[in-house]
């Protein structure tokens, strides 16, 4: 790691040392603040209607506000960032969209809308088919409603400002997808904890001044010299929601590299290129019906333990590590096939359940410290 590196990647460290510093400061000079949980929530057009758009991931200690209104058993990010809702701590939120995923987003939808007050509400309903030109027909009758709701809550904007904010979108996910690749082949230019604070700090910051700061990065990392052949072992982290950089640092201190991911905050926020269509609304619900589904979502003829080893393949992986948030239906129903594809082809895999608002534990450490000695992991 060089000097010019560290000196960069402090700026992407810096925001996610205060998630929601950027925003409320942006909203104190008066700035409009849209919030979402969501990579199906079309950031394009909150960014036409004028927000700075932020994802809220629940950054919280606590949870105890959100548990009297929530089941024990709702994922960790419901409940967190419910919690930061009901504390106040998400104040400076003029709007807050919903993109219809999971039943527990589903549910909270409801809670948030009777207990939170002081900012506007917007529900998407995200078709559960991804495919097919009728789900296209539906998901573009939805975003056409949205807009007329966010000129509603503010003014009207016409398609060629939809149309800039999405070249800057596409300009965005090109930049991630190119530094993704220089790290994939060359793990070491960019520790994981680093490379997660470049992902978070995307969804938390103006898009503009992320793709200046992932320029420079981009430009910094390709002067670099490549590394030394390494034995470490690679890993492809799997999963929903990432937002504690020790749960992916603990892999490489164990003595392997994080190699690539196929987590929503992550490659699959930027995998998607296109953006055709017969105006803007259609092109962008082609787009985001287009991308790699969530387990939440059904797309016909998609196979995703067939994907998960193309994953693998392309990044030259060892093993992989399923990084799953405790009570994530979704994702637990796929589990079971996964696992048996990724076995069937002969590749070592790690199933370990994570809350997503408390750090990771030692039983966290010492199971991925057991599957990195399984793979040989050199450490040093």
């Amino acid at each position: 790691m060089s000097l010019d590196t560290e000196n960069v990647i402090k700026k992407f460290e810096a925001v996610c040392a205060d998630p929601y510093g950027t925003a409320r400061a942006a909203a104190a000079g008066g700035a409009k603040v849209a919030g979402h949980m969501c990579t199906y929530t079309p950031e394009e057009l909150l960014h036409a209607a004028g927000y700075l758009p932020v994802r809220i991931l629940g950054w919280s200690d606590t949870t105890q506000r959100a548990d009297g209104l929530l089941q024990a058993y709702a994922c960790s990010l419901a409940r967190a960032a419910l919690e930061l809702a009901l504390s106040g701590q998400l104040d400076f939120l003029n709007l807050m969209v919903f993109s219809h995923t999971c039943d527990t987003i589903q549910n909270l939808t409801d809670i948030w809308q009777r207990n939170v007050s002081g900012m506007n509400h917007l529900v998407l309903a995200t078709p559960v088919n991804v495919r097919g030109e009728d789900s296209i027909a539906f998901y573009k009758r939805e975003l056409e409603r949205a807009r007329g709701c966010l000129e509603t809550f503010g003014s009207r904007f016409d398609d060629a400002v939809i149309e800039d904010s999405m070249r800057l979108y596409a300009r965005h996910r090109e930049a991630m997808r190119r530094l993704y690749a220089l790290r994939q082949a060359n793990p070491e230019r960019l520790s994981v904890r680093q490379m997660l604070s470049v992902v978070l700090s995307s969804f938390l910051v103006r898009k503009e001044d992320h793709l200046a700061w992932l320029g420079d990065l981009i430009a910094t990392i390709e002067k670099m010299p490549d590394a030394p052949a390494t034995k470490r072992p690679r890993i492809l982290v799997v999963g929903s929601v990432c937002q504690t950089g020790d749960y992916l640092g603990t892999i490489e201190d164990a003595g392997c590299f994080v190699a690539d991911d196929d987590l929503c905050t992550g490659s699959r926020a930027f995998a998607t290129v296109a953006d055709a269509g017969t105006n803007p609304l259609d092109a962008l619900a082609r787009r985001y019906l287009a991308r790699k589904p969530c387990p939440a979502k059904h797309a016909p003829g998609h196979d995703i333990g067939a994907s998960l080893r193309t994953a693998v393949q392309q990044a030259q992986a060892d093993g992989v590590v399923f990084l799953f948030t405790k009570f994530c239906d979704p994702w637990a129903f796929d589990y079971p096939y996964i696992h048996d594809t990724l076995e069937e082809a002969g590749v070592p895999s790690l199933l370990v359940e994570i809350e997503q608002h408390v750090p990771a534990s030692e039983q966290y450490k010492t199971r991925v410290e057991a599957f990195a000695e399984m793979l040989g992991a050199v450490k040093g």
